[in-house]
């Protein structure tokens, strides 16, 4: 039978390969999607907002004019060329399907010349190579590699530059000042462990007043002026500034701007903490001056709500002046510039809003963690999702009873505000570095009794919260009551972070159970006293009597991080887990056999079955066993993946899996198996 609903759709029309990234319903063989691969967006949504996919990153490269359109065309590393196609009212861009550039990966950044040329800037070490693009076969040539430069370290990604009106190229770029982040490993520790230090359990990493044990990298800013983009020779090549590095731990986005007509360029950066700076260039020199922050419309220093923001310049079609297109850790923003300067003298721009783009995924943000059910009682299954921002989101199922379809990912109010969840200085567990991570993990399940679905929720900083559904949504979107802490003996309930529950009744009909990771990262019933409060409960075992650990070989940060959810798998009655796994944790496939650390180097991050051998009055659990598509073990980058065993109203009960790259993933159960071993 041909196939109509592939996920990847693969055609040459003379411009290059387009990559497809989304894939329609299936009706072929009762699947819903198309097997194995990531849910798009709502058929009725031509374009849904642009995020990471399979085979790129939503690092943006830059724009440029491609097609003869205007110079808005999108680059994303590593090859990933978007057509522009017009703008929304707010003034962001909209996309067509990507196609799939050749010769150099986009690892640093595309700029605009003269006679309408599109050079790529890219750092190699301590050189820098400028490639020039072929339009015709959509490929980046190198033309022109410097000789290394006399800075102390290598080039980072967070590079950009512009040719003048003199014909120079004028190169801005950040190096790290060499300062190690992680405190060293005791001299005993390198001799005896296969493992890094900060995966062991006597890795300590904030001492006894909370402060971090390690140091704060900074990355220096540089600029170096070549006579042309040839590279020929070197006219000036200074360090932007003096003292300590003017960007935090990292900087990875870098755009020159025109902000008014009558102002010389400026140069904006992006650091991993999500803060932009503004410095204003020396129309003369080529050098930028002094730092100052880019506002939002509070005139407060803009901050993204995202780790890890890249960033590039897209000239207003109106005014000339520059806009910015900004990537983070899995998706795609728009900042429009106001036109306004504060009173300190920083550009002031508006709030993020989505980049647009043709036949794309779901785009829930990095290490999504799924949680399925009628959450606004239409009688449809919608998706609560969590991600590495932090945020509650609410995917609205607007299909119908077995043919689900799902309209853009949309924050969920908490207490009148979306959720936002932070690491801060102290909490994560891997340091201040993780401060913008937020790891937020959602498990849908009626808590109090009032008939709709509350949320458990576990996150970076491994206290366990519950958020109360309020009644009546509006227009079909729920909202929730602030975060309230749940307690365990008067004592604030903190487990193994990063983890989601399992919330059940055992199909007893009963007090609710909640199965977590405890303190010493093994399997635990919890069981519910009030909205707020729960009893500890016995350890859940294995056959031999053991208790289930989720790490054998690594500790510390590597710890919880398991996605935990109660479904009757091989329907015998008797309630399993299905977990989903990080590469890092690893659970008993054996006396001594942990899936799927047992695979390393190549494990990955996977989804594994812990089969109920007993009851669910007494439960004892089997060995572990994957999951496997197609015969072969599901297996989903290195992070996290979200398990979810969903019936959309078809009577059969697929799996979807939240993947790291920040969609969910179809796997239709006929196409499922467990691994014998």
């Amino acid at each position: 039978m041909l196939r109509l609903a592939i996920n990847f759709v693969a055609v040459f029309l003379g411009l290059g390969l387009v990559v497809h990234a989304g894939g329609p319903l299936d009706s072929s063989e009762g699947k819903l999607f198309s097997a194995g691969h990531s849910v798009p967006i709502a058929a009725s949504h031509r374009f849904g907002p642009l995020a990471r996919g399979e085979g790129f990153r939503s690092f943006v490269v830059g724009t440029a004019n491609v097609f003869g359109n205007g110079p808005y065309d999108l680059f994303l590393a590593p090859d990933r060329l978007f057509p522009f196609q017009g703008f929304e009212q707010n003034g962001a861009p909209r996309y067509g399907m990507a196609l799939v550039t050749q010769g150099q990966p986009l690892n640093g950044a595309v700029i605009s010349g003269p006679n309408n040329e599109i050079y790529g800037l890219f750092p190699e070490g301590r050189k820098i190579r400028v490639c020039k693009f072929n339009r015709e076969a959509l490929t980046f040539e190198s033309f022109a590699r410097s000789a290394d430069l006399d800075v102390p370290h290598g080039i980072g990604s967070g590079i950009g530059g512009e040719i003048d009106a003199a014909g120079k190229l004028n190169v801005y770029f950040s190096i790290s000042d060499g300062t190690e982040y992680r405190p060293p490993a005791p001299p005993e520790f390198r001799k005896t462990s296969y493992f890094p230090y900060y995966h062991d359990a006597t890795f300590m990493p904030y001492d006894g007043a909370g402060f971090w044990r390690g140091k704060i990298p900074r990355k220096l800013f540089y600029y170096v002026r070549f006579k042309s983009p040839a590279l020929d020779q070197i006219e000036t090549l200074a360090r932007a500034g003096e003292g300590p590095g003017e960007f935090l731990f990292d900087q990875s986005g870098l755009a020159v701007v025109r902000l008014g007509k009558d102002l010389a360029p400026a140069v904006i950066t992006s650091e991993k903490q999500g803060t932009l700076r503004y410095f204003p260039i020396d129309s003369v020199t080529g050098s930028p001056g002094p730092h100052q922050f880019v506002n939002d419309e509070d005139e407060v220093a803009f901050r993204h709500f995202v780790i890890n923001p890249s960033l590039r310049a897209i000239p207003d079609p109106q005014t000339g002046l520059s806009n910015l297109i900004l990537g983070d850790t899995g998706r795609i923003w728009f900042l429009r510039f106001t036109g306004n300067f504060s009173a300190t003298g920083s550009p002031v721009y508006k709030s993020p809003v989505p980049v647009l783009a043709e036949g794309v995924h779901l785009a829930l943000g990095e290490l999504p963690v799924i949680s399925p059910g009628d959450v606004n009682g239409d009688k449809l299954i919608d998706f609560i999702v969590g991600n590495d921002a932090g945020q509650l989101l609410f995917v609205r199922n607007i299909g119908s009873a077995g043919r689900p379809e799902f309209d853009d990912p949309i924050p969920v109010m908490t207490g009148g505000k979306p959720l936002d969840i932070k690491g801060g200085y102290r909490g994560s567990i891997q340091g201040p570095g993780e401060a913008m991570w937020g790891y937020t993990c959602p498990t849908l399940k009626d808590w109090n009794g009032d008939g709709r679905p509350d949320v458990i929720l576990n996150s970076i900083l491994a206290d366990y919260m519950v958020l109360l559904q309020l009644p009546a949504a509006l227009n079909g979107v729920p909202a929730f009551s602030e975060p309230r802490p749940l307690y365990c003996d008067g004592l604030q309930l903190h487990l193994a972070w990063r983890s989601q529950p399992a919330i059940t009744d055992w199909g007893l009909g009963g007090r609710l159970c909640m199965i977590a990771l405890d303190e010493e990262n093994l399997l635990r019933m919890f069981w519910r006293i009030d909205n707020q409060n729960i009893e500890r409960g016995e350890l859940l075992r294995l056959k031999d009597g053991s208790p289930i650990t989720a790490n054998a070989d690594e500790a510390a940060g590597q710890t919880g991080r398991a996605k935990l959810v109660p479904h009757d798998w091989d329907g015998d009655g008797n309630l399993d887990l299905v977990i989903g796994t990080s590469r890092g944790l690893s659970f008993p496939a054996a006396p001594n056999v942990y899936y799927p650390s047992h695979f390393y180097p190549n494990h990955k991050a996977s989804v594994l079955l812990l089969r109920n051998i007993g009851s669910n009055r007494e439960p004892v659990f089997d060995y572990v066993r994957f999951v496997e598509f197609d015969g072969k073990p599901i297996g989903l980058g290195i992070h996290s993946c979200s398990p979810a065993p969903v019936d959309f109203g078809n009577g059969r009960i697929d799996l979807f899996v939240g993947e790291e790259i920040g969609s969910i993933k179809y796997y239709p159960r006929s196409s499922l198996s467990v691994s014998i071993e």
